[in-house]
């Protein structure tokens, strides 16, 4: 029979992964606690929650929450990131750490109760955030508002220079008659 402490713990990381829309799995093996601390830190600065979690424990969730294929993970120390939010800022942060450090690797991503390899994360990684495409967004709704303002300024400038030029005209013409 498992603890109260494993019982409890095991209980606040299903409730983790009930909340999350999606939760990404690094692994790492033989990383300083100092450069985990970092990683977390740095995760946390993005992401909901990180925290390590044991094989027997991750496969325990993996059964009761039905995840099936997500074992294939499990094949070092495994840090598990909750979040909620930009999933793209998250697989950013994973992939960068990874390319900046060899012990860790981005394993996975439980993604809308699907399960992704490592692939899926470095695509995602690659997605811009939603800030990014918001802004894309209004600069392109933006240009064809500015293309029109501009058509009809400059319709309404010719039209001013047109008139002026008729109105001199006509002011010319009867000093040409006398």
């Amino acid at each position: 029979m498992p603890s109260f402490e494993k019982e409890l713990m095991f209980n606040e990381i299903v409730k983790e992964f009930e909340k999350s829309p999606y939760t990404f799995i690094s692994s790492f093996q033989g990383l300083s606690v100092s450069d985990l601390t970092a990683a977390r830190v740095s995760l946390e600065k993005v992401a909901r929650r990180s925290m390590v979690i044991k094989h027997a424990m991750a496969r325990k969730i993996f059964e009761k929450m039905k995840f099936e294929g997500a074992e294939k993970f499990l094949k070092d120390s495994i840090i598990v990131t909750f979040g909620e939010k930009d999933p793209q800022d998250i697989s950013k942060k994973i992939v960068d750490y990874a390319k900046a450090n060899d012990k860790w690797k981005a394993a996975g991503v439980i993604f809308e109760g699907q399960v992704h390899g490592e692939d899926f994360v470095k695509a995602l990684a690659k997605l811009p955030s939603r800030k990014e495409l918001l802004t894309q967004v209004v600069v392109r709704m933006k240009s064809p508002i500015a293309g029109v303002v501009n058509v009809l300024g400059a319709l309404t400038r010719n039209l001013v220079v047109t008139i002026a030029e008729i109105r001199k005209k006509k002011e010319a013409a009867p000093a040409a008659a006398a």
